[in-house]
């Protein structure tokens, strides 16, 4: 018997091997409720809760050495590795000036009011698919969209829902979002299959959603139109157009079927020829030597971005690794295949279940997929459930009500950036959450949509 299927015997039987994992959700609210809900804290939440495990063993040089064994674990290496390349491919996108070329194409199109926030929602939602990061997305077109968007008679509520909304499906369906990557290894399944399976369930409520944002996104101007078109000009710039041009091939090679980490180098390496070749970037914002003997540059930076919660995901797949080998687990998996899991629709609430409470608990949705997604892979096991089904689930739940929680990473940041936006334009209005959550019609609609396909087994295939 291995290492890794070996059994670990933990004084107080099963149940005490889920104090790893127990004390990370204990520690993880606690920061939720001080408003310090931040990655590195969740890290030293995961140290802590591995550390405080040792205490119930009766081995303890066996738990130790099972810790560095589960370290080791395939799907936290795969999602590690897509991350840094991802993080490198997003932060050469998101530095090259994508956001206000945007902004430079709507102004172009002459849209205002409610033909400006369904625009917004489009146009972010074409950000964060390039990009693959949903926080990316708010902070770059909250900047510049919100008062941008306002002065052209958008309902400014409605305006953050379309940016919020945006970020969400990018955060869904993008192959270099972090969500997708996890969704996927947390299945043992590739990520170009998975984004081709998710195709209906995002455009159907993207769709929908684009409906409610032309029926509700019309506003008053509350500026006058020549402040409107000054602001434009100061932000608006079309130079960077042409980086659309690597994120539509990375989705395309991932959707054909290359490995997802060939489609990402394919992306990074039409950036590099056709930013510097365009005028877009000089190679040395990518990448270069400093003056004083350091490194720094946007892929730089967009890789090390990756590595809290790179660093987090590994822990947190040891917890899990710990609860297995405790036989916790197992005593859930039986206990659900009696109750809720008997047959297959049953088994896919069980799994919306899990990772909706997961995120309730987890103010940052990977890292909830990390928490549930292999348990969710040995029920979809038992039941052969094919991985793109369950992959699904995990992702669009996640992306869904989550993403209108008080506390998600998403709905600080924009209350932040509105505050800071207010202090430079008097127009700038600081919106409380229950004026924003209304607007938020993607994630509103993704929900209830995953409860219908799980009821009538619409997308459901045999693995």
């Amino acid at each position: 018997m291995t290492d890794q299927v070996r059994p670990i015997s933990f004084r107080g039987g099963a149940y005490m091997s889920v104090v790893p994992l127990a004390t990370f959700l204990v520690v993880t609210v606690t920061l939720v409720v001080k408003g310090a809900a931040v990655v590195e804290g969740m890290i030293v939440a995961a140290m802590l809760g591995i550390a405080l495990g040792m205490l119930f063993v009766h081995n303890v040089t066996e738990y130790s050495e099972r810790v560095f064994s589960l370290m080791a674990n395939r799907i936290a290496a795969v999602a590690v590795v897509c991350w840094l390349w991802a993080g490198a491919f997003s932060g050469i996108l998101a530095a090259s000036g994508l956001v206000e070329a945007i902004v430079w194409l709507g102004w172009k199109l002459n849209l205002t009011g409610r033909e400006f926030t369904l625009a917004v929602f489009i146009t972010s939602s074409l950000f964060a698919v390039s990009v693959g990061t949903g926080l990316g997305t708010v902070v770059g077109f909250t900047t510049v969209m919100y008062p941008a968007g306002i002065v052209l008679g958008a309902n400014p509520a409605a305006l953050m829902g379309a940016i919020l909304s945006g970020a969400a499906f990018g955060d869904n369906l993008a192959p270099v979002s972090d969500t997708t990557i996890v969704s996927a290894a947390t299945q043992e399944t590739d990520v170009g299959g998975v984004v081709r399976s998710r195709l209906k369930y995002s455009l159907s409520a993207g769709g929908i959603a684009c409906v409610l944002f032309f029926i509700f996104g019309g506003g008053d101007s509350v500026i006058h139109p020549a402040e409107a078109g000054r602001l434009l000009a100061e932000t608006a710039d079309p130079t960077a157009l042409p980086m659309l041009i690597p994120g539509l091939i990375v989705f395309v090679a991932a959707v054909s079927g290359y490995h997802f980490l060939a489609a990402l180098n394919l992306g990074i390496a039409s950036a590099l020829v056709i930013g510097p070749l365009t005028g877009v970037f000089p190679l040395e914002q990518v990448f270069r030597i400093t003056s004083e003997g350091s490194v720094a540059g946007s892929a730089l930076d967009g890789a090390l971005a990756m590595l809290p919660v790179s660093i987090l995901t590994l822990l947190l797949v040891t917890a899990n690794g710990l609860m297995e080998a405790g036989g916790f687990l197992e005593r859930i998996l039986d206990w659900l295949n009696r109750t809720v899991a008997r047959t297959v629709r049953g088994t896919e609430l069980a799994v919306v279940a899990l990772i909706s409470l997961a995120n309730i608990f987890v103010p940052v949705n990977t890292i909830a997929m990390v928490t549930v997604g292999p348990l969710a892979n040995r029920l979809r096991k038992r039941h052969s459930i094919h991985p793109y089904r369950i992959a699904n689930l995990l992702d669009t739940i996640s992306c869904s009500f989550p993403f209108l929680l008080p506390y998600a990473a998403v709905i600080v940041a924009a209350g932040a950036i509105q505050s800071e936006l207010a202090r430079r334009y008097a127009f700038a209005l600081v919106l409380p959450w229950t004026e924003e959550v209304p607007f938020i019609f993607y994630s509103i609609v993704l929900f209830p949509l995953m409860i219908v396909a799980v009821l009538t087994g619409f997308g459901r295939k045999k693995g």
